[in-house]
């Protein structure tokens, strides 16, 4: 399979490039070139790992066909994000932007960008959102921004699965709960959560490996906490 992946420098996305590559072609893409070298470095299959040091937003079509130089792409793993915790009477416009532009548009981006080379395999798009960013949840003073943009991925996920029926795209969300990531330490330095990123990683891969043909326009949620 050739899969894609956002936000693969560390955490959950990183797991998921060491995984893959025993056995996948993975394109993965971070603004921080330092750790996609260091990350490529240590896999035991690195011939398997194309990447490219980007910021997403910043990507077009002619971009993407010299990165990924395959006519279909199998998995689009949309991980990258970023989490402000703020107040909200606090919160401005840059903040709202630094984080829509990676959290939703990012993710929006990126998908259209590889329709075409989804639709010739029949592939999936996964989002990973978060347990925030879904109806009756608990939610978190500092948080009304990064939940708020994940409730627009999931949403954005329900709106994909239904509209690109016709080209054989599938689109499902998992709404995370917490695992023990650099992210989570920003949200609740204090917290210690009982997943791990090779946790989530694993399970991911099985859901991608079990799931095929079957589920489509689901908000799955993953979490034995919340945080």
């Amino acid at each position: 399979m050739n899969i894609v992946i956002t936000g693969c420098s560390k955490g959950i996305g990183l797991e998921l490039v060491k995984i893959w590559t025993l056995n996948h072609k993975v394109y993965g893409i971070s603004r921080n070139l330092k750790a996609l070298k260091s990350l490529k470095s240590v896999l035991k299959n690195p011939d398997n790992f194309e990447f490219i040091a980007e910021d997403i937003n910043n990507l077009n079509i002619e971009i993407v066909n010299r990165w990924i130089n395959k006519s279909n792409v199998d998995i689009l793993i949309n991980n990258a994000g970023i989490l402000i915790n703020k107040p909200f009477s606090t919160i401005d416009y840059q903040d709202y932007k630094d984080v829509m532009d990676i959290n939703f548009w990012g993710a929006f981006n990126m998908s259209k960008l590889l329709l075409e080379k989804l639709s010739c395999c029949n592939g999936q798009i996964i989002n990973i959102s978060s347990m925030g960013g879904v109806n009756f949840s608990s939610k978190f003073p500092g948080l009304s921004l990064y939940s708020s943009s994940k409730a627009a991925l999931t949403v954005l996920t329900e709106c994909l699965a239904e509209e690109l029926k016709p080209k054989n795209v599938r689109v499902n969300a998992l709404a995370l709960g917490a695992v023990q990531t650099e992210m989570l330490d920003k949200a609740f330095p204090d917290y210690k959560a009982d997943v791990s990123a090779v946790n989530m990683a694993s399970f991911i891969v099985d859901f991608v490996n079990s799931s095929s043909g079957i589920i489509n326009g689901q908000i799955i949620r993953l979490a034995k906490s919340n945080p």
